[in-house]
């Protein structure tokens, strides 16, 4: 508990003085002075403080550069100009000696690095925040890259989880909009996130998943994962050739089509989100490699994103209703989906919905942008106070993430196209499948059981009534905070009145000039009922003031 206590306290004092520094960076912005700085000169006022958050993420380590990664994803509580700062953070850091990875390598195994791979690079080829990467070479001779986690790591980010735990829990405690957003629910995504990024055998059950759903799509390729030397510290990875799929626009690849590697690409990831409900979620163009015959390899499997059935249909519902022009049904599967914090105004709801359908609805098909459309009915969920799954939030950045890879492939890829035959396949699948013969079931499980026992509730029900003992209780949900307001504000017109009658007083006793004289020639009894006017009058707008801080 102390050595917690301990790494608490330092942390907090790191935390605290790289917040102060940009803070008081960001303050002289505000002032009007950030020509006088040098750094960040050239931003604009709204540019200004997204930077800084940026910059502090960054020095404040593994942890906070992960959070800022995240909240790139989240243009539904994030404002746009810190959505485009923390899409720049990136995640890389300073080396680690090869002594020290050789050392968690043998600590791992309990063999020497020598038993293990027959040669094995010194020097990194990449360098993250939770670990870094080496090529090497198995005794087979088979080429791999291995990626091993920083030393003591675990320690820092368990730290950092704990102190964002805590101030999460403070701020929903204090602030109406933190419940709303669910800044606790975001916190502690988050970290299973990061956990789970640090347990390397969960990424490698993830990149087998991948590879096994998409083995009937030749063309897509996965790393293999090589089990034998693989720990939660450690992950040995097939080595995938090829170049980053970007590159294909500058050099282009003989013989192999952008515009095909752009189709095959974007219906790998439909494939991966309707059919299978399990995707790669970090996809952007240095995790996506093309090989000299025009193979898709897909890397670092570490994030991942999963729909549940539920949520699969529900995805797809709402497609088909945008696709439709409904606005009421995409309403109606918003509330089904998401969690209310307060009382929806179902027709505001819809109105809102159909004027972010009406901004698409004159576009060409090739020119709507899915993962864009998913982030503003987002948006417009959160405004009016319904939380949708964290995997919607996921899947509008990765949609938007391909349909700008495949838009460079092929200036007029059209999404929708190609995403089209996979929702009838996604709908078609929800019909036939054994789930809905399973709900059935259960529906008519529940019917029976409620129709048996019906005469029963009945017969209760009338002896009540009859015997005079029927009771119905009323509760008004809003109605204890309403009588806590009219109990505060009573309170405090009491007081307002108790502080104008004792300056009245005062006055008259100092016009007077009766009794002992005290300070300036005063009534001393004058005095004290200002002194004590003043007191409760300050302690009075100290409330009012307090009491719409957190609205």
């Amino acid at each position: 508990m102390l050595a917690r206590s301990r790494r608490h306290f330092q942390r907090y004092k790191e935390i605290a003085r790289i917040l102060a520094k940009h803070g008081w960076g960001w303050m002289i912005s505000r002032l009007a002075f950030a020509e006088h700085l040098g750094r960040h000169a050239d931003l604009s006022e709204r540019e200004h403080a997204p930077a800084h958050v940026r910059e502090m993420f960054e020095e404040l380590g593994p942890t906070f550069i992960k959070l800022g990664q995240l909240l790139s994803t989240r243009p539904d509580i994030v404002p746009e100009a810190y959505i485009d700062e923390f899409s720049k953070l990136q995640d890389t850091a300073p080396t680690v000696p090869f002594d020290q990875i050789k050392e968690v390598i043998e600590r791992e195994f309990a063999a020497a690095i020598s038993d293990l791979y027959r040669e094995f690079c010194r020097e990194p080829i990449a360098a993250a925040s939770l670990g870094q990467a080496h090529d090497a070479r198995l005794l087979d001779d088979t080429r791999v890259i291995v990626k091993v986690q920083r030393p003591n790591i675990q320690e820092v980010v368990e730290t950092d989880i704990e102190i964002l735990l805590k101030r999460a829990q403070f701020l929903e405690h204090h602030y109406s909009r933190a419940r709303i957003h669910g800044v606790a629910d975001l916190v502690d995504e988050f970290a299973m996130t990061i956990r789970e990024e640090m347990d390397y055998t969960r990424e490698g059950r993830n990149t087998d998943r991948l590879r096994q759903n998409l083995a009937d799509e030749p063309r897509m390729l996965v790393p293999i994962v090589f089990w034998d030397l693989t720990t939660s510290k450690v992950l040995t990875l097939q080595e995938m050739q090829g170049r980053k799929i970007t590159d294909m626009v500058s050099e282009p690849i003989p013989g192999v089509d952008p515009k095909v590697v752009a189709n095959r690409l974007a219906s790998s990831f439909m494939q991966q989100v309707f059919v299978d409900g399990f995707f790669h979620a970090d996809p952007h163009p240095g995790n996506i490699l093309v090989t000299d015959s025009g193979d898709i390899a897909l890397l670092d499997c570490g994030q991942v994103g999963r729909l549940d059935p539920e949520n699969r249909a529900g995805a797809v519902r709402m497609l088909m209703a945008f696709e439709q022009q409904d606005s009421k049904v995409l309403a109606d599967e918003i509330l089904h989906m998401g969690i209310p914090q307060d009382e929806v105004d179902v027709r505001l709801l819809t109105r809102d919905l159909a004027k972010v359908m009406r901004a698409f609805y004159g576009m060409p098909a090739r020119s709507v942008n899915m993962g864009r459309l998913l982030t503003r009915v987002l948006s417009v969920s959160i405004r009016h106070k319904i939380r949708l799954p964290v995997a919607f939030a996921v899947l509008g950045k990765v949609f938007t993430n391909i349909d700008g890879i495949c838009r460079q492939l092929d200036p007029n890829f059209n999404f929708t196209e190609v995403a089209r035959p996979y929702v009838g396949r996604a709908v078609r699948s929800e019909l036939h499948s054994e789930n809905t013969l399973n709900e059935l079931y259960r529906a008519l499980v529940s019917t029976r059981s409620f129709l048996f026992s019906l005469p029963e509730h009945m017969d209760r029900l009338m002896r009540k009534l009859v015997d005079g003992t029927l009771r119905v209780e009323f509760k008004h949900q809003n109605l204890q905070e309403m009588s806590d307001a009219f109990r505060a504000g009573s309170n405090r017109v009491s007081i307002a009145l108790i502080v104008g009658s004792t300056i009245i007083g005062s006055s008259i006793i100092v016009a007077a000039g009766k009794g002992s004289k005290s300070l300036f020639g005063l009534p001393t009894w004058g005095i004290l009922g200002y002194a004590v006017a003043t007191i409760f009058g300050a302690w009075l707008v100290v409330g009012i003031l307090r009491s719409g801080r957190h609205k």
